[in-house]
């Protein structure tokens, strides 16, 4: 437990700043409507990182809040100036030496601590309410902030009367979960243990979803778990076969369809050879038919070889008259070459008949040999290996896809025995978890007895203000932690009622910090301001003793933080405090009026939102 106390406020107004002392445990804030009262407790709830409904005056004519507090033995000064530079809030020493500037809150441009933390951690309450470890478990619970905490330190007039600590807001979980936790409902690491519970039950309940949808899984296919893997295996060993004997019969086919490419080159080869055999033979009939007596007579050795007629031009072939520029067979120029890509083609020169005739016949064997050849691979034709092909392909491709599905069946097999064990290991740690939160909750102690003493106290602090109407009936929800008077929820009471039971439970809860001392069973902050507390309680004499115990109910409770040394209350309200408040003069009086405002020389009639609030 820590107590907070306001010990200055500083504003900057247009006639410089104005400094107002409130160290004190009970200060009294007192003045007629619009001179400034809740502007002083919205200044202070601004330094402290809260967003504030500013009056018009206060946004338009004060730059700068500065407010000194002590929180346990420590004191600092705050800067948090009006407009675009209330984003961050400076932190000073008493020294006035700059600890820190940090922003009021963090973003996706400014990620890191924010002035929420800070003050938690000076509270000694981030590791009670803003653990890392909970926030990792659960991300998706709401994290609680010093925002929380705030309402449960300052009731707000505009709130007094309306709701108790924004019960009726859209964060009553939070309200709910921050009220265990400060007063030792709910400890820190039970609510770590909790978290852990909430995700093994969750991860159990998808494990067991999806052990539902592998059996489905099997329940479909018909083949067994325990079977996938034998038959897997078998398989394996069919595949393997499949695929060795269709290697072997796709190279028997390469084979032989290399083979026969070979004979047929071959083949080609000697036609090619006949064709030409065929063609010299012709030109050496055709020679002979035009000198019929040079092929029957050839020169004797030792005889002079007589002329012979060249078959391209008929004109008799001189050999020693043959020069450079003439054709090697007849007299004729040889042909100039002419600039085109093709090679010059020159006439064969024939040889004589019995020649030919010779060369024609072995191209003609040659090629009756190799035509032979070709036949005789033809009717080796592999057909039926080609057969063997497409079903060996198709024996593969139906074991290739009958091991993909066998392998989907293992592989939701071992996920299977995998789920199963999550799903055991889930519940085990479950079940270990329940036991851990079980001993936490017995060491901690009994959650009804902490329950009621604060029932016991807000009994008393309501007997104390003695409403005309009350009948002394008082029970704490034990659901909601909320007030029931004369068993009446909060909502269903009346105006004035409501802002009275609302003061009455705030100052339950306080007395019930401070009568447990600096023990850790309470981590609220011994602090609280009540803006207008005698909000719509009525003027008669009834009524106005009424207000007066309600005000000095407030008062006992400053006195107590005074004695204890720690802690303030401060209480602002249209009147002064009442005569049995006034005669003790144990405690601080601000009094505010129209001609000396909390802004002098400014009025504070309107209102207004500060542009960046």
């Amino acid at each position: 437990m820590r107590g907070i106390r306001v010990v200055e406020l500083e504003i900057h107004g247009p006639q410089g700043p104005r400094v107002i002392d409130l160290d004190h445990a009970f200060v009294a804030v007192y003045g007629p409507t619009n001179s400034g009262k809740t502007s002083l407790s919205d200044a202070i709830s601004y330094c402290l990182g809260q967003k504030v409904e500013w009056r018009l005056a206060f946004s338009k004519y004060v730059t700068l809040c500065v407010l000194r507090i002590r929180i346990g033995e420590n004191d600092y000064i705050l800067r948090r100036p009006l407009g675009r530079g209330g984003t961050e809030i400076e932190i000073f020493n008493i020294g006035h030496e700059l600890i820190t500037r940090i922003p009021v809150k963090s973003d996706k441009h400014t990620p890191g601590p924010t002035f929420s933390d800070w003050i938690l951690g000076e509270l000694m309450l981030k590791d009670v309410i803003d653990s890392d470890e909970i926030r990792a478990l659960n991300s998706r619970t709401a994290r609680l902030t010093f925002n929380d905490v705030w309402p449960y330190l300052y009731r707000m007039q505009s709130e007094i009367d309306r709701q108790i600590i924004l019960h009726a807001g859209g964060r009553d979980g939070a309200r709910r979960a921050l009220f265990e936790l400060l007063f030792g409902l709910s400890d820190p690491k039970a609510r770590l243990l909790d978290a852990r519970l909430k995700e093994c039950r969750r991860s159990a309940t998808e494990q067991e979803r999806i052990l539902r949808n592998v059996q489905a899984f099997f329940t479909d296919t018909g083949t067994p778990p325990e079977k996938s893997a034998a038959e897997q295996e078998a398989a394996l060993r069919e595949m393997e076969r499949v695929t060795t004997a269709l290697q072997h019969c796709r190279a028997a086919i390469t084979e032989w369809e290399k083979t026969r490419r070979d004979l047929r080159a071959q083949c080609e080869s000697a036609q090619q050879a006949w064709h030409r055999a065929s063609a010299t033979l012709d030109r050496a009939r055709a020679a002979q038919h035009a000198h019929p007596g040079n092929a029957a007579h050839p020169p004797q050795p030792g005889q002079r070889r007589l002329p012979i007629c060249c078959p391209v031009c008929s004109q008799e072939i001189s050999p020693e008259r043959a020069g450079p520029t003439q054709c090697v067979l007849c007299l004729q120029k040889a042909v100039k070459s002419t600039p085109t890509t093709v090679a010059k083609q020159t006439a064969p020169v024939p040889m004589d008949l019995g020649r030919a005739e010779e060369e024609l016949t072995r191209a003609s064997t040659v090629l009756t040999q190799a035509l032979k050849a070709l036949e005789d691979h033809g009717a080796t034709d592999p057909e039926k290996t080609r057969l063997a092909v497409v079903e060996l392909t198709g024996q593969q491709s139906a074991f290739r896809e009958r091991i993909k599905q066998l392998a989907a069946g293992i592989a939701h097999s071992q996920r299977l025995q995998e789920l199963r064990a999550g799903v055991n290991a889930a519940q085990e740690e479950s079940e270990h978890l329940k036991h851990e939160i079980a001993t936490l909750e017995q060491q901690k102690g009994q959650r009804e007895q902490i329950l009621s003493e604060i029932e016991e106290r807000l009994h008393k602090e309501i007997t104390k203000i003695a409403p005309p109407w009350f009948n002394g009936s008082v029970q704490l929800d034990r659901e909601r932690y909320l007030p029931l008077v004369d068993g009446q929820s909060f909502t269903q009471l009346g105006g004035g009622v409501k802002a009275a039971i609302n003061v009455a439970y705030s100052l339950a809860l306080l007395r019930h910090t401070v009568t447990l001392g600096t023990a850790e069973k309470s981590r609220l902050p011994c602090f609280l301001i009540v803006d207008a507390i005698r909000k719509n309680i009525g003027s008669n004499d009834v009524d106005k003793e009424f207000s007066a115990r309600l005000y000095w109910s407030a008062f006992a409770a400053g006195d107590a933080l005074l004695e204890l040394g720690l802690g303030q209350v401060i209480v602002l309200d249209n009147d002064g405090p009442p005569e049995k408040v006034s005669s003790t003069k144990a405690f601080k009086s601000i009094k505010l009026t129209h001609e000396e405002p909390l802004i002098p020389g400014v009025s504070h009639a309107d209102t207004g939102e500060d542009p960046l609030a």
